[in-house]
């Protein structure tokens, strides 16, 4: 039986450690969302488009703020974690300015975070826990959108074959960025202390078979390993095997 962490004042050593690296992750992955969804705004070809940027925007603010909140309660300062994040264009190996790069970030980027959230809001530090089901559901929605912007790139030929191009350079560091390496000690450790319930393989299998199901029916293949590889993406044999049945 995984003990629950209920407050601040009882996370300690190592557990406390590790709670704040991996809510270091969550609020680079979120603050950078918030930045590409702000920016993107200008991109964006339409009023609606840009409306829905301005809404996604606010949330993933407000999922960062929460995280904010939660490592000032640590005894950390969120602003010098922030600060020593990349610039969130080179953090998800996006071009800001062009629109293609923001679809296919919609696509790729908000489902990879959604199923870590899905581990962190069962996570045994129940602050953190508690906090996590109103941000799944924002980016349950997020991803929806970028199912539907998919679908719309791939009844133009052209479009398709700019989009292709743009996730093939996406979705491995996406994949580096959201899930880490599999199979070292850091990921035992999460799993023995409650803090995720599933190991890296698992989370990031469920999340590229989903992703195959959405693709296969538009004619998108995974990227090749290479470039998985060449962005220093360490996968698991069943974890290629996934990526390899749809080339």
């Amino acid at each position: 039986m995984v003990a629950q962490i209920r407050s601040a004042a009882e996370a300690t050593g190592e557990y406390r450690d590790m709670l704040i690296r991996l809510m270091t992750r969550q609020i680079y992955a979120e603050t950078a969302t918030a930045e590409v969804f702000g920016q993107a705004i200008t991109a964006a070809p339409t009023w609606e488009e840009k409306h829905r940027l301005a809404v996604f925007t606010l949330e993933e603010v407000q999922h960062s703020q929460g995280l904010v909140v939660l490592l000032r309660d640590l005894g950390e300062d969120p602003e010098a974690i922030i600060a020593a994040r990349p610039p969130a264009g080179e953090f998800w190996a996006i071009d800001l300015t062009k629109w293609i790069d923001i679809a296919v970030f919609n696509f790729v980027v908000d489902r990879a975070g959604s199923h870590q959230i899905m581990e962190y809001r069962h996570s045994s530090y129940t602050p953190w826990a508690d906090s996590q089901e109103v941000v799944l559901a924002d980016e349950e929605e997020h991803y929806g959108t970028g199912i539907q912007v998919l679908k719309e790139f791939a009844r133009d030929t052209d479009r398709f074959a700019k989009f292709k191009v743009s996730f093939e350079r996406v979705l491995p560091n996406a994949v580096k960025r959201a899930f880490g390496r599999p199979g070292n000690a850091e990921n035992e450790y999460c799993l023995r202390v409650g803090l995720k319930r599933h190991s890296h393989g698992q989370i990031l299998n469920r999340y590229l078979d989903e992703m195959k199901g959405y693709m296969g029916s538009v004619g998108l293949a995974f990227p090749p390993m290479s470039a998985f590889e060449a962005a220093g993406v360490e996968m698991a044999e069943r974890t290629k095997e996934i990526v390899l049945s749809l080339q």
